[in-house]
């Protein structure tokens, strides 16, 4: 769940959202995954596959701000998404909605949207969408499962010749939320580890 600030329409499609993001992560160990798939049913569950292409300057002017910046690919449609931090668990997320080719074709280009809200906020950061290049590549395997005070997602994720497992709890409700994560890892007897996001994880493994 995450808390929706502003949305812009045109001519029936969304363009833009502005979004509050809280959330918690913990790694997983493989043997942890495969427990949650069993503990969600999942069994017979479809995943959404995503893939997700990040860009920064060549002097990583995003990362010293702590932003990240993506190009997310679905089956039919896109999204370019810039999170930008509020605290530990809480990102400002604004995210320009494209068609699939539009999406596709920024990727196969290397570039990006160069007139959209997104362009525009880094434009107030002094970055300029222009001198951003691509800079890493992850795939996610997702499966989304609703909780009580919030959702959670169960990911794979692979990267260059990496892969990892993931735990995530999206909620509105900071003290609720961190409490049932907490509690719910507790139960299943998972240790809880210190996880950055998946960005950081794929830059750790430059694209070959």
């Amino acid at each position: 769940m995450r808390t929706i600030l502003f949305v812009f329409y045109k001519k029936g499609r969304e363009l833009m959202s502005q979004q509050v993001e809280t959330e918690f992560k913990n790694l997983l160990t493989k043997e942890e995954y495969e427990m949650l798939i069993i503990d969600f049913n999942l069994e017979d569950t479809e995943p959404v596959q995503q893939t997700n292409v990040y860009y920064d300057s060549p002097d990583w002017k995003l990362r010293k701000l702590g932003m990240g910046l993506r190009i997310r690919l679905y089956d039919n449609y896109a999204e370019q998404t810039l999170k930008s931090p509020i605290s530990e668990h809480k990102m400002l997320e604004t995210t320009d909605r494209l068609t699939h080719e539009e999406g596709q074709n920024f990727v196969d280009s290397g570039e990006l949207k160069r007139d959209g809200f997104i362009a525009k906020k880094l434009a107030e950061h002094g970055v300029n969408a222009a001198d951003l290049e691509q800079v890493g590549q992850l795939s996610t395997v997702r499966y989304e499962i609703p909780a009580e005070s919030g959702t959670y997602f169960l990911d794979a994720s692979y990267y260059q010749d990496q892969n990892d497992y993931e735990l995530e709890y999206e909620t509105d409700d900071f003290e609720n939320g961190i409490r049932e994560f907490e509690q719910f890892l507790v139960a299943r007897n998972i240790n809880r580890r210190e996880t950055v996001q998946k960005i950081a994880r794929a830059l750790k493994y430059p694209n070959k």
